[in-house]
Parts: structure tokens; sequence; C-alpha cells
């Protein structure tokens, strides 16, 4: 970890006193969390009953947003991590977070198959499904978040 540390782009991120090093990285980590996050719950609110005239199907492209909002994430998440590798693999709470997040992605993928592209499901099987998986998207979605705001802390 102290090598990846000392890498040129660990110190540019960790040193530089440019804008477009730590504070872009982390805002651009920020927003792609806001934009995961936000289309995840968008999904989720629907199949927990809000805006019902709004046909599930319909929600598809924001898996895109998703998974597009996921890469930024994980490309600033790995040069956040490299700025400071030594601390944040001796956290706990970096390995929660690390899979939580695996555990929503996972759902999303579950909820993209069994709500989104098969829509022949009946309904009544469609929403008790659906909610579930809504519900413990948001739960997982919010212990991600958590655990990420913990690790500036612990």
């Amino acid at each position: 970890m102290a090598w990846l540390e000392r890498t040129g782009l660990a110190t540019w991120t960790r040193e530089s006193g440019s804008i477009w090093a730590y504070p872009t990285i982390l805002t651009l980590h920020t927003v792609g969390l806001a934009m995961v996050v936000g289309a995840n719950a968008v999904i989720d609110l629907r199949l927990l009953g809000f805006a019902p005239r709004l046909p599930v199907p319909s929600l598809g492209p924001l898996f895109r947003i998703v998974w597009w909002a996921f890469g930024l994430n994980a490309v600033t998440g790995v040069v956040l991590f490299m700025s400071d590798a030594t601390i944040k693999a001796r956290q706990p709470v970096f390995y929660v977070k690390l899979t939580i997040i695996g555990l929503a992605l996972w759902n999303t993928a579950l909820v993209r198959r069994a709500v989104i592209r098969e829509p022949a499901l009946p309904e009544s099987q469609t929403s008790r499904h659906g909610r579930r998986l809504a519900i413990t998207s948001l739960l997982l979605w919010a212990g991600a978040i958590t655990a990420g705001r913990l690790m500036a802390y612990l």
C-alpha cells in the first residue's frame, strides 16, 4: 500500500494545491454517487408504489445511468484510495463499504432482470418481489453512503 501511495498520481492527488487534484476527484466521486443512488431511488420508489401511472419498464434507461455513474465512481474511488492507501486499507469500514456496494449492485442487477426485463410476470408477483428488492436497495445504498462517510472519521 505504501508503494501505491507513493505513485505519481496518488502523490499529485494528495499533495497538489490545484483544484484539479483532490477537490475535483472528490467532487466527481460525489456526483457519481448521487447519480447511482438517485437513479436507483427513482426505480425503488416506483416499485414501492409512487407514481403508479409510470410504467415500470419505462425506467429501463435509468440503468445506463447507474452503470455509467458507477464506472465514474470506481475510477475516482480508486484514485482517492491511492492517495491514502496505507490508512484506508487498514479501516474495516472500508471493506464494509465495498461489500455493501457489491451487494447493492447485485440487487440492482436483480431489479433489472426481475422487474424491468421480465414485465410479463403477474402484477402481484412483480409488486411483491419488486417491493422487497426496492427496500433492500434503499437500505444497501444508505449503508454504503454511511460507511463511506464513516471512513473520514474512523
